[in-house]
This record gives C-alpha cells, structure tokens and sequence, in this order.
C-alpha cells in the first residue's frame, strides 16, 4: 500500500517540466476535504491531477487531460480522466471516465462550473464495474487570482459482486488560487 502511495506520488510530481500549475482549488464539508492542480499544456489543452479524502469513502486520486473550446461567455473542456480509488467498505479499482467541464461567466465577477464523468464497464478495472461523477458549483472571483465558490457534487462507483457505492455526495465550499 505504501509503495503504491509513492509511485502515484512520484507519477503525479512528474507530469511533465515544462507544464506550469496554473489553478490550485480545496474544496472541504464536514467530511470531505479536495484538492485540484490544473496545468495549462498550451493554448487549447490543459491537465489535472486531483485528490478526494471522505470519511465514509477512502481515498480517490485522479489525472485528466481536456481539450479545451472558448464560445464567448462558455468554456468548454472534453477529455479523460483516470481515478483510482481506495475505498472503505468496498473494494478497490480503477476506471477511466469521458466527460467533461463546462464553465459560464456570469458576469459581476459570477461564474457557474459543472463536470460530469461516466467510466461504463469497459473501462472499469479491479472490481468496479462502473462511475459516474457529477459536480457543479457557483463561484466569485474576489480578484484576478482568488475566488470562492460553493458546489454540490456526486461520486458513485459501481461493483461486480458487492453493492455500489456512494464515494462522496453531498454540499461542499472552497476556494481557488491562480499563479
């Protein structure tokens, strides 16, 4: 366990040298505490490393890439994302889900984000049989290089012998930095 723990530490460290972190966000609730590293690859791409802790779930890690698509107020990214899970009452696995994100600029500083991911069997590994995750959050840019934002998001992961899981569902507020 540990040195899995490592290797997915030295993996998410070596992304690649000459991307930069561009957004840092952590989000929390009571039970749940998130964190989202989001690299700008060039102009029309970007990658993400994340890490969910909940209470009642485990431990989730993810890594995704998105292309990206600006249509005036609308951004728009679609891509992939690989999570592997630790759960606590259930088993673990991998998947990788397609999806996307998806933000609107509101205006006085307001924006509104959503992301959803759906990992059909297919591309569920271990002894998940399926994901999907949804989230969406309102957000207030205090300045150029600060804002918060509250959200509500839902993680679910699907079993082959065992009872699907809720990971993380539930109100959660947070901020995010950009440097």
């Amino acid at each position: 366990m540990k040195l899995k723990m490592w290797g997915c530490a030295l993996l998410l460290s070596s992304v690649s040298i000459a991307a930069h972190a561009n957004d840092f966000s952590l989000g929390l609730n009571d039970n749940v505490i998130s964190t989202d590293l989001i690299f700008d690859l060039n102009k029309h791409s970007n990658a993400s490393v994340g890490y969910i802790y909940s209470n009642d779930g485990g431990h989730l890690t993810s890594g995704a890439m998105h292309i990206e698509h600006d249509a005036g107020i609308h951004h728009f990214e679609i891509g992939a994302k690989f999570s592997y899970v630790w759960a606590k009452h259930s088993a673990n696995g991998s998947v990788v889900g397609i999806g996307g994100r998806y933000a609107m600029d509101l205006g006085s500083n307001l924006s509104f984000h959503a992301s959803g991911y759906y990992a059909p069997t297919v591309l569920s590994f271990g002894s998940v049989d399926g994901q999907y995750e949804l989230d969406s959050k309102v957000q207030f840019k205090l300045n150029p290089n600060l804002a918060l934002f509250a959200g509500y998001r839902n993680i679910r992961f699907q079993y082959d012998n065992a009872s699907n899981s809720t990971f993380d569902s539930g109100f959660y507020i947070g901020g995010q930095v950009k440097f």
